[in-house]
């Protein structure tokens, strides 16, 4: 539109908006017709004067459209990033060797438990029975292997039993998930602690798995969860508890295989040498006088 044409709109739409105000302050009786009036004229000359075309209207927002989806997946791949360099730098993989792998898929077991697909496989050097941290704990074992991808069974699953050591101490035990006619009601999603040893555990004992041959399914130290409550003393030597899982189930997403080293040597045999100890010195007596 031309800078004169533009000129005489507004000036047409001044004049039209005072007429308005004029006739609400003197509450004429032709107020509502002009204002109608006004509504009709207004509209077309408002549309002329929004802006741009349509066309680069469209064009404009399909390009901030693009620009918003850009950035969420850079933001992904950072927050992605950021959650591998945690689990590099967990205790859990501290040692080992692992393979990177992210969970593309998930499903719930209606017998209770999850288990989720990775994706890594056979080709990445995965295998069955391999165990899968994330970097606060234990997330489960690699159950079945194809070339590209693994199903894994999380911890908890419905017959999942890990062995565990318990506390400062070590004392060993199994966590598994709560069954049926259990004596004792516990939250949903924690796990069931029973002691083989006579022992107590005591709230906020760290729980660690006790370890497999080859680490497999589990290797050995690896956080399992944190007792949060003690069974009642119902008279047996060793109590079970509650464990509260180090890893949250619906929040999996970076995650590490560990890769077995096995032996390929014996262990050296060693014998331990008797302690030497050196030769007392006889007291000097010396002479009264």
């Amino acid at each position: 539109m031309q800078p004169t044409a533009r000129r005489r709109l507004l000036v047409v739409l001044a004049s039209l908006t005072v007429a308005l105000l004029l006739s609400d302050l003197a509450g004429w009786s032709v107020a509502d017709g002009v204002r109608r009036g006004g509504g009709l004229v207004l509209g077309p000359v408002q549309r002329v004067l929004s802006g741009a075309p349509r066309d680069e209207l469209a064009a404009v927002e399909a390009e901030n459209v693009r620009l918003r989806t850009t950035t969420a997946e850079q933001q992904h791949r950072l927050d992605e990033l950021g959650r591998l360099e945690e689990l590099l730098g967990s205790t859990a993989t501290t040692g080992r060797t692992l393979v990177p792998a992210r969970v593309v898929a998930t499903d719930v077991s209606p017998l209770g438990g999850r288990s989720v697909t990775i994706d890594a496989g056979s080709r990445d050097g995965v295998r069955t029975d391999s165990t899968v941290v994330a970097a606060d704990g234990l997330v489960g074992r690699v159950v079945a292997v194809s070339p590209w991808t693994s199903d894994v069974q999380v911890l908890g699953s419905a017959g999942s039993v890990v062995a565990v050591r318990v506390g400062p101490a070590g004392a060993l035990g199994t966590v598994s998930p709560p069954v049926a006619g259990d004596s004792e009601s516990r939250p949903r999603g924690s796990l069931r602690l029973a002691l083989v040893v006579p022992s107590t555990p005591v709230v906020g004992d760290v729980v660690r798995t006790l370890g497999s041959v080859d680490e497999m399914p589990y290797a050995a130290g690896v956080v399992v969860g944190t007792v949060t409550a003690v069974d009642p003393d119902r008279g047996q030597p060793a109590r079970g508890a509650t464990v509260r899982p180090a890893i949250d189930p619906d929040a999996i997403d970076v995650v590490g295989v560990l890769v077995p080293t096995a032996r390929t040597a014996p262990r050296p045999a060693t014998r331990p040498t008797a302690p030497t100890t050196a030769p007392k010195a006889a007291p000097v007596r010396g002479k009264a006088r």
